[in-house]
């Protein structure tokens, strides 16, 4: 057991189609699906996984995405100061990938080194014609980027560890908490990717996936599948990157 704890921090909300995280399964049912970034606390530095979007910079990155019903409910500084820190006290960003959603306030860490596996890193340079709308790699522009290659410890009781699929280079965070290996997943998911119910192919949909059901944004199904399969054996805590419970939690564990 470790002692490190995962404090999450919602930027902004969106009441959305559950299925975009659930692979061809709850088109038209709708959650609360947040822009979240988590701050790593007992690492002896300032750690975040991701840094999330705000509301407007969301309907400003595309023009499809002008009117998409967003709910602005903090500033990233604002965030920051409910743990005493701001922008510049940060040290480490952990990129467990580079859409934009989860990267764009990276920049605003100008003394952190960014952690991100290289094969992210590079897809991001010049990315598949079907995601490539989502990467903006001016996001990571004058920062002092430290591409990783695999699982690697990078503090004490904190890894990544790759979870390809959602995107080439997707990792997740594995966090030694007092209640065990708690895991921010990576991929954009909720709780329901794990642990669907039994009888969901024939209640819901035939194309439902079980054990386990794949994000609905990725680039390659299978490996999605095994990553998911892979962060639910390895979590005893399991933190998904959308997870609407996930809002209401003030620190994890």
């Amino acid at each position: 057991m470790g002692s490190l704890r995962i404090r999450p921090l919602t930027l902004s909300r969106v009441q959305a189609d559950k299925g975009v995280m659930t692979y061809l399964t709850y088109y038209g049912e709708k959650i609360w699906r947040p822009y979240m970034f988590f701050i790593i606390e007992g690492a002896g530095k300032n750690v975040l996984v991701d840094t999330a979007i705000h509301a407007d910079d969301f309907n400003a990155y595309h023009p499809g995405l002008k009117d998409f019903p967003i709910e602005h409910l903090v500033t990233f500084e604002e965030a920051l100061s409910r743990v005493s820190l701001a922008p510049g006290d940060i040290d480490l960003v952990i990129q467990t990938h580079l859409h934009f959603d989860h990267c764009y306030n990276t920049g605003r860490c100008k003394n952190a080194k960014i952690i991100v596996q290289e094969e992210e890193l590079a897809f991001s340079r010049d990315p598949h014609p079907i995601l490539s709308w989502l990467y903006d790699p001016t996001l990571l522009e004058g920062l002092e980027i430290d591409p990783v290659q695999g699982r690697k410890e990078i503090l004490p009781g904190l890894e990544v560890v790759p979870v390809p699929g959602h995107t080439p280079g997707c990792q997740a965070v594995s966090v030694e908490t007092t209640a065990g290996k708690a895991v921010i997943t990576g991929f954009c998911c909720i709780k329901e990717n794990f642990y669907p119910a039994p009888d969901i192919k024939e209640r819901v949909s035939p194309f439902a996936g079980y054990p386990v059901i794949i994000p609905g944004i990725h680039v390659d199904g299978a490996s999605a599948y095994e990553s998911v399969l892979k962060v639910k054996e390895l979590a005893d805590i399991l933190v998904p990157m959308h997870e609407p419970e996930i809002m209401d939690l003030e620190v994890i564990p």
